[in-house]
């Protein structure tokens, strides 16, 4: 082949090492890419698998917080539930009609102790005397109760409702109750005490069991007094026939007594006569 006839044979060869290293350079480019996108996967992956790592090491840390605060509930209430309560009341009395009393009662399930109880303003009522003998210097308020077992209940009386109502007394106190349980101090306890609610009430007396006790003894004696009259006639009855039987034997007896008497002395006389004709 002259060259007039075609290309050289260097040409076509540089030309087919031209393609394949074209072919070989793609193959490369597109080879390389392929490890980039294969490389960034697996950078998005490792991301990804550091992003789930960091999210399980926050909800681990979060369960653990919970835990914590769960646990620290649950001792809070555990004390919680395991120290005294006691509570101040004023209310009317279920007994004694127009009655309001004061109630100290332990409802918690422990001893409390060292219970302070104050009222603002100082309890005041119609009662407190002149002669400074007052309800406020009682020493439930001056010194505190020493110990209040669980469901102990103490109680006083505070006031008539008409004599109270019908002067000008403080009507609403603030009481705030103290005391020590056997986690330490009890958290202080303060409330409203509104004594209006009690104006105007009409209020129904519960009888205790003594009154129960005495109203039984009522029915038992009437019943007895009942018994009586209903027997009576029939005593009345039995006495009469009684005193019958007794006049009858009585009369008995005196008929039978001059009989005897005339027989003996004619005996008596029939034995002297024997003896003369001897």
């Amino acid at each position: 082949m002259t060259p007039s006839d075609g290309p050289a044979w260097t040409d076509i060869f540089t030309a087919i090492a031209a393609v394949v290293a074209l072919v070989v350079s793609l193959f490369s480019v597109w080879f390389a890419r392929r490890q980039a996108s294969a490389a960034i996967d697996q950078s998005a992956g490792a991301q990804r698998a550091a992003d789930a790592a960091k999210d399980q090491a926050v909800s681990a840390r979060d369960q653990a917080e919970i835990a914590a605060k769960q646990l620290a509930l649950d001792r809070t209430a555990f004390t919680e539930s395991q120290q005294p309560y006691v509570v101040v009341d004023i209310r009317a009395s279920d007994f004694i009609s127009e009655a309001l009393i004061l109630i100290v009662e332990n409802v918690g399930p422990t001893v409390a102790r060292n219970v302070r109880i104050r009222f603002n303003p100082p309890i005041q009522t119609s009662m407190d005397g002149d002669d400074g003998e007052k309800l406020a210097d009682a020493l439930i308020f001056t010194q505190g109760v020493p110990h209040v077992p669980p469901g102990r209940r103490i109680e006083a009386l505070f006031d008539i409702g008409w004599q109270f109502f019908k002067k000008d007394l403080p009507r609403k106190y603030t009481v705030t109750v103290e005391a020590d349980g056997p986690y330490g101090a009890v958290e202080p306890l303060t409330y409203l005490i509104d004594l209006e609610i009690y104006r105007k009430l009409r209020h129904l007396t519960i009888k205790t069991r003594h009154q129960q006790v005495k109203e039984i003894e009522k029915l038992r004696k009437a019943v007895e007094k009942a018994s009586q009259e209903l027997a009576r006639p029939r005593r009345e009855a039995e006495a009469a026939e009684w005193r019958q039987v007794v006049e009858e034997q009585r009369e008995q007896t005196r008929r039978v007594t001059p009989t005897s008497a005339h027989g003996s002395l004619q005996s008596g006389t029939e034995e002297e006569g024997e003896g003369d004709v001897e």
